[in-house]
Order: structure tokens, then sequence, then C-alpha cells
């Protein structure tokens, strides 16, 4: 069981292991919604459903809760250095359910910003993958793993837009 806290209700929120199951999503979009900080502030009908969370879990908890541990580090490196600098970043990105099954979209990470252009969180939406380009995804991001690139874990809870700590590498 991994176990994270929900800042709202002070509650744990848990989902199970992550399984050796996966499958790639091919509904209409998934959004999600961060303060600067990376906790839930939205999740849409959709993202709920597929997710497997209810929508009171979700919504303060840190978005690492449905970071699939088996993603390459250098992903993630990517994303934050691009979301931090004010940048959109779009990639392909393996999610993993409150049951622990593994669910492949096309991501897209933007800045939300204030009326002055600071950055006060971001909007990620998750779209089905093209199945082609995904099959060449996974062969990279296997190779990435392959050369050694460590694994990002829970601890890291970093899936991009988790909040200015963890983009610092």
């Amino acid at each position: 069981m991994v176990t994270f806290t929900n800042v709202n209700t002070g509650k744990s929120v848990s989902r199970e292991e992550t399984k050796d199951e996966e499958f790639i999503y091919e509904g209409k979009p998934l959004l999600l919604e961060t303060d600067i900080e990376g906790h839930i502030t939205y999740a849409n009908r959709r993202f709920v459903e597929v997710s497997g969370y209810l929508k009171e879990e979700l919504i303060g908890s840190p978005h690492c809760v449905h970071m699939h541990p088996n993603m390459p580090q250098a992903i993630f490196k990517d994303a934050c250095e691009k979301t931090s600098a004010g940048k959109t970043w779009h990639g392909y990105i393996c999610n993993v359910s409150k049951e622990g099954i593994g669910y492949w979209t096309e991501l897209t990470i933007q800045p939300k910003r204030d009326e002055e252009g600071k950055v006060v969180g971001y909007m990620a939406t998750r779209r089905a993958p093209e199945q082609d380009e995904l099959e060449k995804v996974m062969e990279e991001y296997a190779q990435l793993k392959a050369s050694g690139d460590a694994n990002v874990t829970s601890q890291y809870c970093g899936e991009v837009f988790i909040g200015r700590g963890a983009c610092q590498f």
C-alpha cells in the first residue's frame, strides 16, 4: 500500500502497490489542476472514474498519488524544467490507478497564471494516446531506464507539476 496525506482533510489516501497490468486510455480528456505546491484543486468526473479515487480523496492530495513508479526520471526532469520556466510540456505518461493498474495517456501540462502573469498552478490534460507514437515512446522509455536512469519513486512525488520542490535535481 502506498499512502499520501490530503492537506485539506488531514486524512491518509492510499493506493495499491503497482501491478504488472496496464492499459491504454481511450476516452474523453482527463483534466486535473493543481496549486503551485502540487496539491490537486480540481479533477473532472472522467479523471475521478479512471483513477478510481473519490473526488474527496483527490482534492487536496498531492498529484503524485497517481504517479506510476516505473516512469523514467528524465521525463519528469524535462517536464519540470519546461513548466518551471512557464512553458507548456507535452508527452506520454503512464499513471497508476488506486487499484494499482497503470494507464497510458498523452499529457499536456500548462501553467495557470494570475492577473500579473505569475504562475499560480498547473493544468494537466490527458488524452487518448496515438497507438503508433505510444509504441515508440514506450521503447524509448525502456531504453532510458536500461541506460541507468533512476526510476521515480513515490518519495520523489514529482510528476512534473508537484510544485517548486519537485524540480530540484
